[in-house]
């Protein structure tokens, strides 16, 4: 079983609209409402290719009974935590005449101290029945920048390996926790390091850093280009992405850490987990709706993804 943890979860609406402009009046060609939040994508993506999944996190208000039915009947199994505020809406608006994107995101609702609790609870059991753990995504308000560090600290304990995808304070206080494998973004991990990171000799030495400090795999997604992958014991490498016909980008990092995290928990090679992150990647990119890439769309296309070594 793998256990994935959406903090933020929430609901997602996805337009696809002809010609967007500010102001104007739109009927969208295509609408895809789901439950949303990076956790809620990877876990999405990680059923899709044929995982045993349970997502934990906060939900609240109307929205909770909504994502949990959603879920059930997309077979991942909802273990949230109620919480009093109400879960957060976000809209992502497709226009297909300029290919762009416009996110509009809700900030996440207020937590207690008692809610965090629970969540901390909840994930100690979880860990008793998973053999793998993810963790994606922001926080909502409340959460404490040493949430994930020490949910980290919790599965190490119980055994289970740990695939972290976060981004400033979350991230930075959760390296030296020692999570397994790392996925940032090139952009991410240019804020970590403070200053912009070349491709790949910048990333290279800012995932070496990271190893030093605990972590054994760091995977830096570059979008259309693919990923760089470090790793304390098999060298480093470039993954390049096959060539697509890009609908949007959202959830394709969390396609990634999926197709990763399912090759992992397969007991697959460290190049088949990079091949099969990368396809997962770009099969997202393929398609309406984040999170909604199929096991055949991703099988397709992991022999298309070459992974070469680099020796700098």
């Amino acid at each position: 079983m793998i256990t994935v943890l959406c903090a933020n979860t929430g609901i997602d609406k996805t337009f696809e609209v002809e010609g967007f402009q500010i102001g104007g009046f739109h009927h969208p060609r295509r609408v895809r409402t789901a439950p949303g939040g990076k956790g809620v994508n990877v876990a999405r993506v990680l059923r899709a290719l044929d995982a045993e999944v349970i997502l934990t996190g906060f939900a609240g208000g109307a929205p909770a009974q909504y994502i949990a039915t959603y879920l059930r009947r997309e077979g991942i199994v909802p273990d949230l935590v109620r919480i009093a505020e109400d879960s957060r809406l976000c809209l992502n608006i497709l226009d297909t005449v300029r290919g762009t994107g416009t996110r509009l995101d809700e900030v996440g609702p207020l937590v207690t101290p008692t809610e965090i609790d629970q969540l901390g609870r909840k994930w100690q059991a979880l860990m008793q029945r998973s053999s793998l753990a993810v963790i994606s995504g922001s926080a909502p308000r409340g959460v404490p920048f040493d949430l994930y560090s020490e949910l980290i600290l919790l599965a190490r304990e119980a055994r289970v390996p740990v695939i972290l995808d976060a981004h400033d304070e979350l991230l930075r206080q959760s390296i030296d926790a020692g999570p397994t494998v790392l996925k940032p973004n090139l952009d991410e991990l240019s804020t970590l390091c403070g200053h912009e990171l070349s491709v790949p000799e910048g990333v290279l030495k800012a995932s070496r850093d990271l190893l030093a400090r605990g972590v054994r795999v760091v995977l830096c997604s570059l979008g259309a280009d693919g990923a760089l992958v470090t790793t304390r014991d098999h060298g480093e490498g470039w993954a390049r992405a096959p060539q697509i016909e890009e609908v949007s980008a959202v959830g394709s990092g969390d396609a990634m850490v999926a197709g990763f995290a399912a090759a992992m928990h397969q007991g697959r090679s460290l190049e088949d987990c990079v091949r099969w992150a990368v396809a997962a990647g770009t099969a997202c990119a393929a398609t309406f709706g984040a999170g909604f890439a199929t096991l055949a769309q991703v099988e397709g296309l992991v022999s298309e993804v070459s992974l070469e070594p680099l020796t700098l």
